[in-house]
């Protein structure tokens, strides 16, 4: 081909490619694509006109685009920093219907609140219990009314009150699958309690007093508690408003969201329990100083969630959620092993995976956990209540309900034994899901070496101690790689270091992900409804109160296990795909496939070149 036909067959296409080089808005998979494009035709110039200024134009251009790709890319701090300017502002800007709903509800509430029990004196016993009003009373008699927040240690009551108020925030935010209805819900509970808390001081002359030691930590507390309520609406906005997109495409989406605008929140809660650990107590501080500083915290909560998200969509710097934003359809769905994915896109990746095989996966949870059940009491001899003591008096003890399942504890060896079963078929079932999207065949040799995989798990939560904290947040994570690496690559721990070399920290967000969530569903069994289910059992079922007793343990261990299972798959399908994320950083087994491939023959142009 001639030179100048050459340049007159692709000339428009490279008009329009400066065009796009030199707008503002720009797309990086449009860049991406004209890239390509402009290297094949800068090969092209190369071979047949290598001495003439096609070739220079083209080289320039090239780098153009190579450029605005390369030059920016984000390090692990830009992208924090990211995060906290762009992001989470147009999440909340996104999602700012859900932010003027739980406002308006709160102060709604809180008014209810105070005037409830402005109307009734005993409505502050029936809210905040007898006990906390009593405490309180004497306090205020004894002329420190605020001595609540001075009775414990500085570092132990900041540990306390930012674990407690971080688990109310992701209840809030996780009771929001119910289609937001949860989420509203706590929201109404927390407002009442506070405008009710708030009264009860007002009531005996302390406005002034209470209001200014409260709010020292109470403004960013409760604004991140309304805000991760927000988030719970947000995530409940998905399923009850699909639009033209199938339920769970709708939650894969708002849930991302959502968790979003929750993470937003954890830096609140932790200065608000510093807060209320260190300085709420100094009741002696001048009140010009408390009051100015509540009111830089109240500035504070304002400008970022309220003016700046509005600011920045002012300046045209935020995108608003589109329709072409959303998931495409799982019936499309291929598994992309050749990519490297953060932890949100794996997270969506596992509920498209449960969905796609939901039969199955099913079947295993609620399977393992009857299955359990019925072996562990059958096999002892001993009361149900005594054999699995759960106790559901606090969140606290959400996790040692969780360790109960698989412990040894008073001898009884066969529980971690059945635990461990049922966790190997759960295990199974979701490496067999991945299988499945990859055509792969399950070998022989692969259950065996899943039975050392899962033999580690259970080791990492079969024993009740303090070290149980450590060794889920520290061992488990290389357990659950290990067990995938022993079922797809027949290999040891050692290949389970090497591929967490360099991605350990990406490795640990996404078990505290996770684990998180996981936390959060088995908090379920510890909410209203879980007791009106065995309260609506008592009403309905006529027997002996041992009896129904016995029955309720049997049922509440079934739930449990249940959820449990449930906890496992998400876990095992998250590891099982992040295993291929982090091949991909190691081997880069895929780019050397695509490497390889250079050397084969192709055509350009309707000639053949190497």
């Amino acid at each position: 081909m001639r030179e100048t036909q050459f340049i007159k067959q692709n000339q428009e296409k490279w008009s329009e490619f400066e065009q796009t080089l030199k707008g503002e808005a720009k797309d990086a998979d449009r860049l991406r694509d004209l890239f390509v494009q402009i290297t094949d035709d800068l090969s092209y110039s190369r071979t047949f006109y290598p001495n003439r200024s096609v070739r220079v134009y083209l080289n320039g251009l090239a780098q153009q685009v190579f450029l605005k790709l390369y030059r920016s890319r984000r390090t692990p701090l830009g992208k924090l920093l990211t995060f906290w300017t762009d992001e989470l502002p147009q999440e909340v800007y996104n999602a700012r219907q859900a932010f003027r709903l739980a406002f308006f509800l709160f102060f709604l509430c809180f008014g209810i609140g105070m005037l409830s029990c402005a109307m009734d004196a005993e409505f502050a016993e029936v809210i905040l219990g007898n006990n906390y009003v009593e405490m309180t009373r004497a306090n205020i008699e004894s002329g420190d009314p605020m001595a609540v927040y001075k009775e414990k240690g500085r570092f132990g009551m900041f540990l306390g009150i930012t674990f407690n108020n971080l688990y109310v925030a992701f209840l809030a935010f996780a009771m929001g699958v119910f289609f937001g209805v949860g989420s509203i819900i706590i929201l109404i509970s927390n407002a009442i309690m506070v405008g009710c808390f708030q009264y009860f001081f007002i009531q005996h002359g302390l406005f002034w007093e209470s209001s200014l030691t409260i709010w020292i930590h109470g403004t960013l507390e409760i604004s991140a508690i309304v805000i991760a309520s927000a988030a719970g609406i947000t995530m409940g906005r998905g399923p009850a408003f699909p639009g033209t997109y199938t339920r769970l495409q709708a939650f894969q989406q708002s849930a991302r969201r959502g968790a979003k605008i929750m993470l937003g929140t954890i830096p609140l809660f932790i200065i608000a329990g510093f807060l209320e650990g260190f300085m709420t107590r100094q009741t002696e501080t001048p009140d010009i100083i408390r009051g100015a500083f509540i009111l830089l915290c109240l500035a504070f909560v304002l400008v970022y969630f309220v003016w700046y998200p509005w600011y920045r969509q002012k300046l045209g710097l935020g995108i608003e959620i589109t329709e072409t934003q959303r998931l495409p359809a799982s019936e499309n769905y291929q598994l992309q092993t050749g990519k490297i994915k953060a932890g949100g896109e794996i997270f969506s990746e596992i509920f498209t995976l449960f969905r796609r095989h939901s039969s199955k996966l099913l079947f295993a949870i609620f399977g393992g956990a009857l299955v359990y059940t019925t072996l562990v009491f059958l096999l002892s001899d001993i009361p149900a209540a005594e054999l699995l003591p759960f106790n559901a008096e606090s969140w606290v003890f959400n996790g040692y309900n969780f360790l109960l399942l698989f412990s040894g504890q008073g001898g009884h060896w066969f529980i971690p034994i059945i635990g461990g079963a049922m966790i190997y078929g759960l295990a199974l079932a979701a490496f067999k899901s991945i299988d499945r999207e990859l055509g792969r065949t399950t070998t022989p040799l692969s259950y065996l070496n899943l039975f050392f995989g899962v033999a580690a798990i259970v080791c990492c939560v079969g024993f009740l101690s303090y070290w149980a904290i450590l060794s889920i947040l520290v061992v488990l994570p290389l357990a659950l790689l290990f067990s995938y690496v022993a079922y797809r690559d027949h290999q040891s721990l050692g290949r389970v270091f090497f591929l967490l070399k360099g991605a350990f920290w990406r490795t640990a967000g996404m078990s505290v992900l996770l684990l998180v969530l996981g936390l959060t569903l088995f908090s379920l069994t510890n909410t209203v409804v879980a007791e009106l289910l065995f309260k609506m059992i008592n009403w309905l079922v006529a027997a002996e109160q041992v009896a129904l007793d016995e029955w309720s343990v049997w049922i509440n261990t079934f739930l449990l296990a249940s959820i449990a299972n449930f906890i496992w798959v998400i876990l095992l399908l998250g590891f099982g795909l992040h295993y291929y994320s982090l091949r991909e950083i190691n081997e880069a087994t895929d780019l050397r496939e695509k490497i390889t491939n250079i050397g084969q023959s192709s055509r350009i142009r309707g000639l053949e070149r190497e």
